[in-house]
């Protein structure tokens, strides 16, 4: 049967969608799970071509089971690849008041007042925000200093930035799973950067380092300088 220009064109489709599909899990535990399913259903199909039936009987009846329990298992993670799916396309840059914020940022990292700041972009942070205190208020330096001061009921939770407001704080993220000797904080702004495109900026409580979190990944530690840069970066695209 000659190859017609659908078939041409089905195969083309296909190889593209699997090709995004692996670009929204590199990086994360999913890429994991598809490698390990595919090795299963390798097994599997071995199993059945050499007439094993016992073992091709084991692992028909297994994977009904495995998959609810990958479902479960691995919930963070597709509910990141689907939310990736549909959010929306084209850049959405806040306004932020940027001097406001470094200012504020350096006033942190002096003081070593450790700090975790979500500057919303397109994924919507509402159900986050939901989690600490909706305070829908002007950015400053000194607000900043205040929610983080060590002691204080909202330093411990993480604060969202809506435009040049500061929207909510005392607010919990989802931690990543990666460790890599990373304290709570760090693990936080991973999470969060994981399941949406939030950036993520930390202050060290130990060190009073910067670091900045953006698609489940976290820079080294930074300069407000250099940091001044990626967000104007983030502003103008």
């Amino acid at each position: 049967m000659p190859l017609t220009w659908r078939d041409v064109l089905d195969i083309l489709l296909v190889g593209i969608l699997f090709y995004y599909l692996w670009r929204l899990m590199a990086g994360t535990r999913a890429l994991n799970l598809v490698r390990g399913v595919l090795v299963y259903l390798v097994v599997w199909f071995l199993a059945s071509l050499l007439g094993l039936s016992t073992l091709s009987w084991l692992l028909g009846n297994a994977a009904t089971l495995g998959a609810f329990a990958l479902i479960v298992v691995f919930q963070p993670e597709l509910r990141g690849l689907l939310e990736r799916i549909g959010r929306p396309q084209g850049p959405r840059a806040p306004s932020l008041a940027l001097e406001e914020l470094l200012l504020g940022l350096a006033r942190l990292s002096e003081r070593r007042y450790g700090a975790i700041l979500a500057l919303e972009r397109r994924t919507p942070l509402g159900e986050y925000a939901a989690t600490g205190e909706i305070l829908e208020a002007r950015l400053s330096a000194r607000l900043l200093q205040t929610v983080f001061y060590p002691g204080t009921p909202l330093h411990d939770g993480g604060a969202i930035l809506r435009g040049d407001r500061l929207f909510a704080a005392g607010c919990v993220f989802p931690l990543s799973e990666a460790r890599m000797g990373l304290g709570t904080r760090h693990r936080a702004a991973l999470g969060l950067s994981e399941v949406s495109d939030a950036l993520v900026i930390v202050v060290s409580e130990e060190t009073g380092a910067i670091r900045l979190a953006e698609g489940g990944r976290l820079s080294p530690p930074m300069s407000l300088e250099a940091l001044r840069e990626k967000l104007k970066e983030v502003l103008r695209a």
